[in-house]
């Protein structure tokens, strides 16, 4: 069956649908509140270090 533009934007809208409805379900399979940021003071002073080291 040849190609068609059709079908392009028909199979198109499938994956953009598809798309849609995994973002919505992650959504609403998502916990309520965000995960607390975590980080080890010795990466924050070594990121701090590294930077003022670029400059």
């Amino acid at each position: 069956m040849p190609d068609t533009k059709s079908g392009r934007e028909r199979k198109g809208r499938n994956k953009r649908r598809q798309l849609e409805n995994h973002l919505a379900r992650r959504e609403l399979d998502a916990d309520d509140e965000p995960p607390e940021p975590y980080g080890e003071a010795t990466d924050a002073e070594f990121l701090a270090e590294s930077d003022d080291a670029a400059r």
